[in-house]
């Protein structure tokens, strides 16, 4: 079979495969109208994306007949298949993220996510499974505080604040979290919710940390600074 047989197929077509490969799995064929209610998509659509398969040579399908793999289709289903479950995988258990919001998360990455990075990500799975126990206790300490915060309704993390960054960054301002006469006088320097600023210095011994903003060049204590959120650049 060329090359040119085998075409890159969409977010929705990778759908379709790996729903025709888990029915193939488990039955040793697939349906339409069985696509059509895992996928929860119209017959009509079911048809038009079969037909596309089909025609990159990646399933074995006439109208009314049961549907089969082909060998390029079965490795390139296999393939977002096992891409779908790295995802998951890791959002669950590295991240304590609940099974459902988890395989949600993963059909919407799998797609557009490059191969290397899923691969790394796999990788770093299989990595933190060969640690000792009480380096893995450490990771789901942190999976348990996460479900803990999840629970509880708090489910924001903590922002970037000033004194987080590096010399030569620059982040929006999303918030301040001081109150009274630091606010004040914050405020009147100018830095406010929006503004842009800029880290050009910072001095050793948890000096002052010299900042840019609107063509204006500042000292912040520390604290001040800690008191700065911002969305980094």
């Amino acid at each position: 079979m060329s090359a040119k047989a085998i075409g890159q197929l969409s977010a929705s077509l990778e759908d379709y495969l790996e729903a025709i490969f888990w029915m193939v799995a488990a039955h040793g064929a697939a349906r339409a109208r069985d696509i059509a209610r895992k996928l929860k998509v119209k017959a009509s659509s079911v048809t038009t994306a079969l037909q596309a398969l089909a025609e990159k040579k990646y399933i074995n399908y006439t109208p009314y007949e049961a549907i089969t793999l082909t060998r390029e289709g079965f490795n390139e289903a296999a393939r977002v298949a096992r891409q779908h479950h790295i995802l998951r995988s890791c959002f669950v258990e590295l991240l304590g993220i609940d099974d459902a919001t988890a395989e949600q998360g993963a059909c919407r990455v799998e797609h557009n996510m490059p191969p290397v990075i899923v691969e790394r990500i796999a990788q770093f799975h299989e990595f933190i499974k060969t640690l000792p126990e009480k380096h893995r206790r450490f990771v789901m300490r942190f999976v348990e505080a996460c479900r803990e915060k999840t629970a509880a309704g708090n489910v924001g993390v903590s922002r970037t604040t000033v004194a987080d960054m590096k010399v030569g960054r620059q982040g929006v301002i999303m918030a301040l979290k001081r109150e009274g006469a630091v606010s004040r006088r914050l405020a009147d320097m100018g830095i406010g919710r929006g503004v842009l600023i800029e880290v050009v210095g910072i001095a050793p011994m948890s000096g002052p940390i010299r900042v840019k903003i609107r063509g204006y060049s500042l000292a912040l204590r520390k604290s001040e600074a800690q008191g700065i959120v911002v969305l980094e650049r």
